[in-house]
């Protein structure tokens, strides 16, 4: 399995360990649902479906964290630029992190556990 990896112009971050499974790929349909007061069901489609990834790391290498650190400040400058996501499959997606915090918790020596949320854009 690839391991995933973000890139935005010449800058990358390949990370060194592969996702663990399993992995969400939530799809949601934007629309709004309410009853009227009869009790029959009203739906109004906006028109928009929303692709997310939720990635969780678990056990993620130091060196990687202060990788993702400087992607999620400097590069990514949270979900200011949008940027390429190649999944655990390779698959290309034009993607915003919506991490607006990284809190990842230490777990042991050296490696950090926590989660992103990337948000397909396009």
């Amino acid at each position: 399995m690839p391991a995933i990896r973000f890139v935005l112009g010449d800058n990358s971050l390949t990370f060194s360990r592969g996702i663990q499974y399993p992995v969400a790929k939530p799809v949601e349909k934007t629309q709004v649902i309410d009853r009227t007061g009869g009790g029959t069901l009203q739906v109004e489609d906006l028109g928009v479906t929303i692709r997310q990834f939720p990635i969780v790391f678990r056990s993620l290498p130091l060196a990687d964290y202060e990788a993702l650190i400087i992607w999620h400040n400097e590069i990514a400058n949270g979900a200011a630029n949008t940027f390429t996501y190649y999944d655990e499959d390779g698959v290309a997606n034009q993607v915003k992190l919506l991490t607006p915090r990284l809190d990842f918790q230490q777990t042991s020596y050296q490696r950090f556990g926590g989660e992103l949320l990337l948000e397909v854009v396009g």
